[in-house]
């Protein structure tokens, strides 16, 4: 009988020192699922916050059009810019604030995502300026989403360790 407690005892330790190692390289991995999660919403072009609801960006209000004389009649005619946005994605233009979104710091209990550009935040909050307002367009942020795939994550890895034959 001591045999088998002795064998019981051993295995819970290894099972418990596999998931101590496990939960020493999750931060990293959680790091990798919030950028992919971050960077997916310039994909979708909406924002999933902690409740499940998904809020769609405004999208742009600017009318690039420029009033063209004739012999007849006015036409609205494109400018230039209105050509550049045409099928154009909303907070993509050169990529750069997409590409920019990284795992800034990692310790055991917390994982900081950031970006370095300047626009950033009043994107993700909205901003106001010169009387003219700046709409929210959310793409960083506590997220359901996010939540689930953690969740996800570290039960499905966890259970591995704990199911193994």
């Amino acid at each position: 009988m001591a045999k088998n407690n002795d064998k019981v005892f051993a295995q819970i330790e290894r099972e418990a020192r596999a998931v101590e190692a496990f939960m020493k390289r999750a931060p990293k991995q959680v790091g990798q699922l919030a950028v992919r999660e971050f960077v997916g919403n310039f994909a979708r072009q909406s924002f999933q916050n902690e409740a499940g609801v998904e809020t769609r960006w405004p999208s742009r209000k600017v009318r690039r059009y420029r009033r063209k004389s004739g012999k007849k009649a006015t036409r609205l005619r494109l400018t230039a810019a209105g050509k550049d946005d045409r099928g154009r994605a909303i907070l993509v233009k050169s990529g750069k604030l997409r590409r920019s979104i990284r795992v800034d710091s990692i310790d055991s209990e917390r994982v900081t995502i950031s970006t370095d550009i300047e626009y950033a935040q009043a994107h993700n909050e909205g901003h106001v300026y010169d009387n003219r307002t700046l709409p929210q367009r959310q793409f960083m942020g506590a997220s359901k989403r996010l939540n689930d795939e953690v969740v996800t994550y570290l039960k499905s890895g966890v259970d591995s360790i704990l199911n193994k034959k």
